[in-house]
């Protein structure tokens, strides 16, 4: 051992004569044999310090010259010979490590509709265990998904132990959601210690639980959450058996958006005329895409609580891979966006459901109503123009346009002159549908023509037909001048795409759809959504 350590002290003095090549970047290199590191004399006076340093050892490159390498090791800096070190070419390194150590506090990130979105903080120190890089960023396990940090952050390692101190628990999976900033825990000498933090409304999986803590798994190792700081997913956040206001809906789509993150995202497409945001959904992440819509009329509004309970169920139904009445949700919605506008005429459905006084000018929709509070049969917005007669669809011929505001029929001044109506046609020619069907009350009929003629008006009959059986409703007959102004009517003559207009539930005249048919609706048009965007991928 003497005569060795005397042959390397040689060699190492030697090559401190020689120059040194450039400096690489921070990185991490394995020792293959046991060895020492070489410390130079500071000063005249000191001695030489050789400190042994067992084979499989990480170490800390600071500099690589032609026969030695500078390193760092639990604060000793010195020389390592090149021959005692596993060494690999420059890029190979970092492919070929599994492991990586911040360096420094860290950045979580999540992918979220291909963006990198900041979810949390790792600290310095801490050792995972990768699955990739890319962009810049380095992937490991955080759940069921994928976190990233940025590359600067960190080092790589070929070998690493990782750290434990978390207890394996009871087989606990659930999907869960942070409700405010958490920490992600792990026994150190005894004592709880923190690795990294997440934000409030991150979303992952769990994996099993422990006393008072749920266990999740990142980077290859686990870590524990308060359970007090964590929801778990219910997998129902729609009640469709009462009626909808505009401010639950909201809520209820932002909780889609948040626990469907990876298939789920929610915009805005524009304003209502008292200023309320016109909320599109989207489901699914495939190119195909096809447009769902509810309540352009104001008293319709059981046709909000028809297209949310679709978006609830099938987000549940890709999560849990099911189906429903044949039609696959997770294959479906992996080829296919479906996108949903549950409610196209906020200000009008909260005058229905709430009064005059939801209205920013409650004095201004009084008289507009006669003085009446009662406002059970109004169909328009807040102007008092209907929103289904104002696509530019032969608009100028609309039958029983009373000539001015009203409650329901008025076309409004030109087509498009309401900004609901202008929002659907504009997201509408942001996209390209590939069919559309736009939801109404009530009378249990389908239209499903306009102007449509041979190949066409084939390929949408047997769309419509399709529709019909599945619900039971009648297809209403084409006309040989119909009206026109109805975001069908336009949608078809414009898109030449097959569009519907389905009116649910049987007839109940000049008024909202009573709450108790909701359940024979349902039955009637659950998997309709999922219909539809099957028949872009056939």
């Amino acid at each position: 051992m003497k005569k060795w350590l005397s042959f390397s002290l040689i060699v190492l003095l030697l090559s401190a004569l020689l120059p040194s090549t450039a400096a690489q970047a921070a990185s991490y290199l394995l020792t293959k044999v046991d060895t020492t590191i070489y410390t130079p004399p500071s000063s005249a006076e000191q001695q030489a310090v050789l400190t042994p340093i067992p084979a499989r050892t990480n170490v800390k490159v600071i500099e690589e010259q032609e026969t030695r390498v500078r390193v760092s090791w639990q604060g000793i800096n010195g020389f390592i010979a090149k021959e005692d070190l596993i060494i690999e070419e420059n890029g190979q390194a970092e492919a070929s490590s599994s492991y990586i150590r911040l360096e420094h506090d860290a950045e979580l990130f999540q992918k979220k509709n291909g963006a990198y979105v900041k979810t949390g903080r790792l600290l310095t120190g801490e050792i995972f265990k990768k699955t990739g890089t890319e962009n810049g960023y380095v992937s490991f396990v955080l759940g069921n998904t994928t976190a990233y940090v940025s590359e600067t952050a960190v080092t790589y390692l070929p070998e690493a132990s990782l750290a434990g101190g978390v207890q394996p628990g009871y087989v606990f999976q659930k999907r869960a959601i942070t409700r405010k900033t958490v920490d992600l825990l792990y026994s150190k000498n005894g004592r709880l210690t923190s690795l990294g933090r997440l934000q409030a409304g991150t979303l992952l999986q769990t994996r099993a639980a422990y006393r008072d803590y749920y266990i999740v798994d990142i980077g290859g190792r686990t870590a524990y959450i308060l359970k007090a700081d964590m929801t778990l997913y219910t997998g129902n956040y729609v009640n469709p058996f009462k009626t909808m206001t505009y401010e639950q809906m909201v809520q209820d789509l932002k909780e889609l958006a948040l626990w469907h993150s990876d298939i789920a995202s929610l915009e805005v497409i524009g304003k209502s005329v008292d200023g309320r945001s016109l909320y599109a959904l989207r489901l699914g992440t495939g190119k195909e895409e096809v447009l769902l819509n509810g309540s352009h009329h104001a008293r319709e509004h059981i046709t909000t609580n028809v297209v949310m309970e679709m978006a609830d169920q099938y987000a549940h139904l890709f999560h849990t891979n099911g189906s429903m009445h044949g039609y696959p949700a997770r294959s479906i919605l992996k080829k296919t966006s479906i996108y949903m506008v549950p409610m196209v005429n906020p200000d009008g459905v909260s005058l229905v459901q709430l009064g005059a006084g939801s209205a920013k000018n409650k004095d201004a929709i009084l008289k507009l109503n006669g003085g009446s509070t009662n406002f059970s049969a109004w169909k328009a917005n807040i102007r008092g123009v209907d929103l289904n007669r104002q696509y530019p669809a032969d608009w100028r011929n609309i039958c029983c346009n009373p000539g001015k505001p009203s409650s329901q029929n008025y076309k409004g001044p030109s087509p498009l002159s309401e900004p609901e109506s202008k929002a659907m046609y504009d997201f509408t020619l942001k996209h390209s549908f590939k069919a559309s069907a736009a939801y109404h009350s009530s009378g249990q009929i389908i239209y499903w023509h306009y102007y449509q003629s041979g190949a066409r008006k084939s390929r949408d009959l047997a769309v419509a037909k399709r529709v019909s059986q599945k619900t039971g409703y009648s297809l209403v007959a084409p006309q040989s001048n119909p009206s026109g102004g109805g975001y069908t009517d336009w949608f078809i003559q414009n898109e030449q795409k097959p569009g519907l207009t389905i009116e649910v539930s049987p007839y109940v005249g000049s008024r909202p759809v009573p709450i108790v048919y909701f359940s024979s609706i349902w039955q009637q048009n659950n998997s309709v959504g999922l219909m539809l965007a099957n028949e872009t991928i056939q």
